[in-house]
């Protein structure tokens, strides 16, 4: 296998190039008008022979057959390419950018709910060369039967699974765990430059249960309008199939796959298990991901592994616009320098295990912005849990809460490394059968500028808002600023002894409070409105402010 230090674009031959051909290339560049007396060379590409001449100009032969004297640069745009042959010659290749349309009906000679369609597709593409794999295989309107297990698609130039308009691939037999593999885990050439699949649905009803594809790739990668029709069965004993439903992974830094409007919506099948790990997952990305993956538009429902999975490897996920639906694990799970943006979480169906709505995890660096979380289901732990190694940033992430027991947001990240919250809000109705808090800050360096907690329990049992504990170490540099909580019960509470903390401008309608073993140092409190009770039971020293309404330092 070659290394990965030659060009990302594997070159080849266009078929036989004949010397007018190749004259006419040459004439379309401006150099062909001096070529005479030359012989054709019959291998299909043309033979340049460089010689520097007093002037420092290039000359070009064909061979052996003087040009030009007087040309001193080739532009061969995209329609040539250049390789240096030996010492005093270049290899000039003509170049086909574009994919060879296959239909595979006529060209293939597959026919809809009869043939193996995936068998006839990887019988082709294995017919060709790595370099010469240029294909857009379009599949006409229909139902076309998939009976061959995981083709592998290692290296192209371009590959294409294209329904036009429109097609269905239903898989038909229980051997088959998943379509394709696109690529390997490894940057090295030859690999797969392009690929594409559009505006195809996978259907696994009946007895049957496949995953979509697993996708290594190397330049870029589009999938668009891919949805599966039928539930996955991943942990069936018979015909279970793979643990991904479409999984994406750039090997390199440069790497771009767009996934964009995409549909999973049935769901897994659920098994009683102690976890549920190993049920099979929707979308994701793994530890050989370096590259950029743009998840964009797509929805997922009822999936007891996570939704969308795309934490644990150091390239860059971007997840926008999506919505994701009743699914266990969490249902949006970043990993470091990741990002989401314009997206919803809907819970209003419990799916059988524990859940999260976001977590942010591994690293750090994570952006969150303009995210809409609706839950009304009982919620074991927390809708966002912060465990990352470094700073996250979360802006207009609104949650309304009307589920039972467990937190709305908990913080146990880094302690180094800050994590702000702007602009964020919750709306807690929820019922809860045990007293509990809101939000759990259980790590140093957090702030929450310009938030809103509202916290209004429907059952009988209390509901406070934000509790700073994690009993074990000390947390320092809490800063609400222009925050407002109101609680019934308890607005905020410091379970933990710390120092450095900035409280300004903010308004508590409920109980502030600190316990009797705790100490708080060097604590600015300023600004700020009390409509409750303050009770700090525990050690104050050095605290600095005044101007507040309902508590006097």
């Amino acid at each position: 296998m070659e290394d990965d230090t030659q060009p990302d674009q594997s070159t080849g031959t266009a078929g036989e190039t004949s010397r007018r051909s190749y004259i006419g290339l040459l004439g379309a560049l401006g150099i062909g008008g001096a070529l005479t007396g030359a012989a054709a060379t019959g291998s299909g590409v043309g033979v340049a022979s460089a010689q520097s001449n007093p002037a420092n100009r290039l000359s070009v032969s064909d061979s052996g057959t003087m040009i030009d004297t007087s040309v001193s640069h080739l532009n061969f745009d995209d329609s040539l390419t250049a390789t240096e042959s030996d010492d005093d010659s270049v290899t000039i290749d003509a170049v086909n950018q574009n994919p060879n349309i296959v239909n595979v009906r006529d060209d293939l000679g597959v026919e809809p709910e009869q043939d193996d369609i995936m068998a006839a597709i990887y019988a082709h593409y294995s017919s060709f060369r790595p370099t010469e794999r240029n294909h857009r295989y379009e599949i006409p309107p229909g139902t076309w039967h998939v009976e061959t297990d995981n083709i592998h698609l290692d290296a192209h130039e371009y590959f294409g699974l294209v329904g036009c308009p429109f097609a269905v691939l239903k898989v038909t037999d229980q051997d088959v765990d998943r379509l394709m593999t696109v690529g390997t885990s490894e940057a090295s050439l030859p690999h797969a430059q392009r690929t594409v699949m559009s505006d195809l649905q996978v259907d696994i009803r009946g007895d049957y249960d496949a995953g979509i594809g697993r996708w290594y790739t190397y330049n870029y990668s589009h999938i668009e309008n891919v949805s599966m029709r039928g539930q996955r069965d991943r942990l069936n004993p018979t015909y279970g199939g793979d643990r991904y439903t479409i999984m994406v992974a750039g090997v390199r830094y440069s790497t771009t796959n767009i996934i964009c409007g995409c549909t999973l919506s049935n769901g897994d099948t659920e098994y009683d298990r102690p976890t549920h790990v190993g049920h099979a997952i929707p979308f994701a990305t793994n530890i050989y991901n370096h590259g950029t993956n743009i998840w964009e538009s797509c929805q997922v429902s009822d999936y007891i592994d996570n939704g969308i999975y795309v934490s644990g490897n150091d390239g860059r996920n971007i997840v926008t616009g999506c919505h994701v639906r009743n699914c266990a694990g969490a249902s949006i799970r970043i990993g470091a320098n990741d990002r989401v943006e314009n997206c919803h979480i809907t819970m209003n169906d419990y799916p059988g295990y524990p859940w999260s709505g976001l977590w942010l995890e591994n690293g750090g660096g994570q952006l969150v912005s303009q995210l809409l979380i609706n839950n009304q289901v009982r919620k074991d732990t927390e809708i966002i849990r912060l465990t990352q190694d470094g700073p996250a940033r979360l802006t207009d992430v609104h949650i309304t809460d009307r589920g039972t027991d467990g937190r709305a947001i908990r913080v146990n990240d880094n302690d180094a490394a800050p994590t702000y919250f702007d602009s964020c809000t919750i709306t807690d109705q929820s019922s809860p059968t045990v007293s509990d808090y809101a939000v759990y800050v259980g790590s140093s360096n957090v702030t929450f500028t310009n938030c809103e907690f509202d916290i209004e329990p429907q059952s009988a049992t209390d509901r406070h808002g934000v509790f700073v504990t994690d009993g074990e170490t000390d947390i320092d540099r809490l800063t609400l600023d222009n925050v407002t909580i109101d609680a019934d019960g308890a607005s905020l509470r410091f379970d933990e002894t710390g120092e450095n903390h900035n409280v300004t401008h903010s308004r508590f309608d409920g109980l502030v409070m600190s316990d009797p073993d705790t100490t708080l140092s060097r604590v600015l409190w300023v600004g700020n409105r009390h409509g409750g009770d303050t009770r700090f039971r525990g050690q104050r020293l050095q605290w600095e402010g005044g101007f507040n309404f309902g508590f006097d330092l």
